[in-house]
């Protein structure tokens, strides 16, 4: 092998080694916490809910990055109700509720001068 054709290929390598790394730190993904499973004998996190979508075809609730409709299940919990600001779940047979959480930007209580 002459010295041009392993300046050539190390880059190559070295670019194949780091795509795990950079796989590792995709800032899409969601936390580490929220992915992760729950230890055995500790009680998982509640799942976080994101927003409520209301369109033709009905209420969707948005949690954990998974729309959802009433009924449908993920993982060990079902959606029972979605309100205007919360969503009800059942999880192992105890009923738990997610709120929205509150707006960042409030309504003016009055109109602009002009």
């Amino acid at each position: 092998m002459r010295g041009g054709s392993v300046s050539r290929i190390l880059p190559l390598i070295a670019c194949l080694l780091a795509l795990p790394v950079r796989a590792a730190l995709d800032p899409t993904l969601p936390p580490a916490a929220a992915s992760a499973p729950a230890a055995a004998g500790e009680a998982a996190p509640a799942p976080l809910l994101q927003a409520i979508l209301r369109g033709p075809a009905g209420a969707r609730a948005v949690i954990g990055g998974r729309s959802l409709a009433v009924g449908e299940r993920h993982g060990d919990w079902r959606v029972l109700a979605i309100r205007a600001r919360s969503v009800l779940i059942e999880r192992q047979g105890q009923r738990s509720e997610l709120h929205l959480s509150q707006s960042i930007v409030t309504p003016a209580t009055r109109s602009p001068s002009r």
